[in-house]
């Protein structure tokens, strides 16, 4: 049993973004919250913050800077995991 062309997605697929308004949104935030750090984390906005100090919980600033936008994708992630479990009211 063979998937013809026509089955298979092609790109980027978000299934969320198919639904209701609610998943739509929290997709769509998402979304723009992981655009925001990969543009924090390349240039132009990167090159302001290679600085060796201050220290941030014994890191240099600029590794906590990737550890920070780190955690901060890993929330988004997690918080849309949780939204998405819940179904699409939010039951």
């Amino acid at each position: 049993m063979s998937d013809s062309s026509s089955d298979v997605p092609r790109g980027l697929v978000f299934g969320a973004l198919r639904g209701g308004t609610a998943p739509q949104r929290r997709t769509l935030a998402f979304i723009f919250v992981v655009t925001i750090a990969g543009v924090a984390l390349l240039w132009p906005v990167y090159p302001f913050v290679p600085s060796i100090e201050p220290y941030v919980l014994g890191l240099p600033f600029s590794f906590a800077w990737v550890v920070g936008w780190l955690v901060v994708v890993f929330g988004a992630l997690v918080f849309l995991y949780r939204a998405e479990e819940q179904g699409p009211e939010g039951e």
